[in-house]
């Protein structure tokens, strides 16, 4: 069995909290820049005059 000291090791961040405080704020801009693209072409579809 491994040791408790091994799986510490194993469960340790290298990286830091800095990285993943980044990681989720990108997500977020991402998502919400997402959301203003879906609503801006909702609205530009109904302006559009139908061709039928």
């Amino acid at each position: 069995m491994a040791s408790k000291k091994r799986i510490k090791k194993l469960m340790e961040q290298y990286i830091g909290d800095g990285a993943n405080l980044f990681i989720t704020i990108v997500a977020c801009i991402i998502g919400f820049g997402a959301a203003v693209s879906l609503i801006d072409f909702q609205k530009t579809k109904k302006e559009e005059p139908s061709d039928d």
